[in-house]
């Protein structure tokens, strides 16, 4: 019985993480922007590459995060942008300026650029980094 009880608690508790504000990653640049001057909501842009072990670290220990997660989900739309991934995506890196990768861009519902990031973040920095984006777009 009391074996029962910790898997049955176990399974719960997997289940609450895997479900807990996961992030609703958006496909594509643009819709991503068009979905957040629709719900007034910020866009974090993430520029990445497959082969790139920065990005990949992003994504493991960042963005996989709880209260990474929670943050994004609430406060923004979020959208991965492979930049090897099509023309569409190189000539997108080309005009937000990537020059290393990861780079991660924070925008205002409207477009207008908030901050950056570059390069690899831990998971506290970059909740900061969400925080200050929030704030400076609510100055504005």
């Amino acid at each position: 019985m009391k074996r029962f009880v910790t898997v049955v608690s176990v399974g719960l508790l997997a289940l609450g993480v895997c479900t807990y504000a996961a992030v609703d990653w958006a496909q594509d640049y643009k819709s991503a922007l068009e979905r957040a001057g629709k719900e007034k909501k910020l866009l974090m842009v993430d520029l990445y590459a497959d082969w790139c072990g920065p990005c990949k670290m992003l994504d493991r220990l960042t963005f996989s995060n709880a209260d990474v997660q929670a943050a994004l989900s609430k406060d923004f739309v979020a959208v991965k942008v492979n930049i090897e991934g099509s023309k569409e995506n190189r000539d997108l890196a080309v005009q937000l300026n990537t020059e290393a990768i990861p780079h991660v861009i924070f925008f205002d519902s409207s477009g207008k650029k908030l901050s950056e990031i570059v390069g690899f973040v831990p998971a506290d920095q970059f909740r900061d980094e969400l925080r200050k984006a929030a704030e400076k777009a609510a100055k504005k």
